[in-house]
Formats: structure tokens, sequence, C-alpha cells
């Protein structure tokens, strides 16, 4: 039984896809997204994301390794078993206490030779912000107003040298007088006396010591830096004195000048062997 042609042409289909088909379009679309990402994820390339999470670590700071233990070790990404160092920074407050632990040691060391050689009435020493100052009286190491040294000075200026040699320090050999008036064709000034002699100490340090030169400086500054008023014969004995300073220095800088004293050392052993 055949369709009446008058009947077809009542019966024309509109124009265009029904709108089920469009959501089913839609909705097979959505899946291969799904089906696609879930791909993806299975196959992280590993060296990608290690360089992605490095480079959210340098901007945010070192993750904290304890946190690794929320992780699933089932997780489909296998971890790289290598771990951030740790970087060797010391806070002020550890350097603080290193440099003063190491003040702690060469104030025993002194108390030690004071105490061995009997020096308690004529050696003093100290911790200050500077470093350790170890003050010897004039008197006990020089003739008045002369820059030789005493034979009997040579005990403790050795005990010094046994001292910088165990530690790092740079030392500073200052000289000091009283106030009097001085009388000499050779040292016409206080000035002239104090450094005079503060030199006289450093080269019996560098030449019967063999220290270093390059960690001895040397200073003479006269009247200028009493440590008690010039009012009478014992303070005025007081302030003629040498000074040994056992400089605190950053490490940084004592590497520094590490450097610059091994490369002299290379330097002068070269020129030796022309």
């Amino acid at each position: 039984m055949g369709l009446d042609p008058s009947e077809a042409e009542d019966h024309v289909c509109p124009e265009g896809a029904p709108a089920w088909l469009a959501t089913m379009g839609d909705l097979m679309s959505n899946l291969l997204v799904f089906f696609v990402l879930l791909l993806s994820f299975a196959n992280t390339d590993e060296q990608v994301f290690l360089a992605t999470m490095e480079s959210i670590q340098t901007a945010l700071g070192v993750i904290d390794t304890n946190s690794a233990q929320d992780f699933d070790p089932q997780s489909i990404i296998e971890w790289s078993e290598k771990q951030s160092s740790p970087c060797d920074v010391r806070r002020p407050d550890e350097q603080s206490s290193e440099a003063s632990s190491l003040d702690q040691k060469i104030m025993q060391q002194v108390q030690q030779a004071i105490a061995k050689n009997n020096l308690s009435k004529l050696v003093v020493a100290d911790a200050t912000e500077r470093g350790v100052i170890v003050r010897i009286t004039g008197n006990a190491l020089f003739q008045p107003a002369s820059d030789q040294l005493r034979p009997i000075s040579f005990v403790f200026l050795d005990e010094i040298v046994r001292i910088a040699r165990d530690f790092p320090y740079e030392i500073s050999i200052e000289g000091h007088a009283d106030d009097s008036d001085i009388v000499s064709k050779a040292y016409p000034t206080n000035w002239h006396l104090s450094t005079a002699r503060s030199i006289a100490v450093l080269r019996y340090m560098i030449d019967a010591g063999k220290l270093d030169p390059s960690r001895i400086a040397v200073s003479g500054f006269g009247s200028t830096r009493p440590i008690v008023p010039n009012d009478s014969p014992e303070n005025r004995a007081a302030n003629r004195r040498v000074e040994f300073v056992f400089k605190r220095d950053p490490q940084d800088d004592q590497g520094t000048r590490a450097q610059r004293r091994a490369a002299r050392r290379a330097e002068q052993e070269s020129k030796a062997t022309r």
C-alpha cells in the first residue's frame, strides 16, 4: 500500500538537525575531553614535572621535607629521592656566639700565661667589642725613654706569639705613653716613642716568632688615649703601655685575607726562585 502523494506533501521534514542531536553531540564532546584529560594525567613527563616544581621552590622557598610524609607513595608520579641541600648560612647570633667562644678561649690562655709567669701586676686582659685586648705596662717591656726590649719581656712575647698561632685573628700592636715631656734626639715626641715601641714588638714577633706579617698592624697613640688620669706617678706608669688587640673580624674577611696572604707568599717564592 503506497503513500498518497497528496498526504506526502503534508509531511515535509523541517530543515536542520533535531534538538536532541545537538545535545548528544555536546555529551560526546565532553566525554572525549574527559578521557583525553585522564590519558594526559596517566602519562605525565616526570622531568617536566620536576622542572616545574623546582621553579616553584625557587620562587617560594625550600619546601619542608617533613611535608613529603603526607604524599601517597602509591601515587602515579614517581618522586625523585634527591632533596634540596640546605644553604650553609649562619645567622648573626650564631656568628656572634662563635666569636664569643673564641674570645673566651683566648682569655683563658692569656690568664694561664699570666699565672704561669707571675705577671698579674704587669699584664691585664679584657674582652671588648673590638676583641680581646692584652695590656702590658711599658716598664715591663722597655727601658725608660727607649724602644729596646728588655730580655725579660721575651717570655711574655713568646706567649703572645703562641696564642696568635692558635687563633686566626689579626693582631694590632698599639703603643701608648703618658703626657710627660720627652727630651731625646731619637724620639722628639711621645708619638715617636710609642710608635717605635710598637715596631720593636712587631719585629720580635716576626723575626723570632715567625708570624705572618700580613696579620699584624702597628700604631702609636702617644699620650692621646690614657686609661687613667695622668695625675700621679702610678697613673703615668699605667698609661705607658703596649696593647695587643686580637681583632674580631667577619669570617668572609678572614678568608679573603688568607687568600691574599697565600698569593703574596706564592709571589715571594716565585721571585726567590728566579
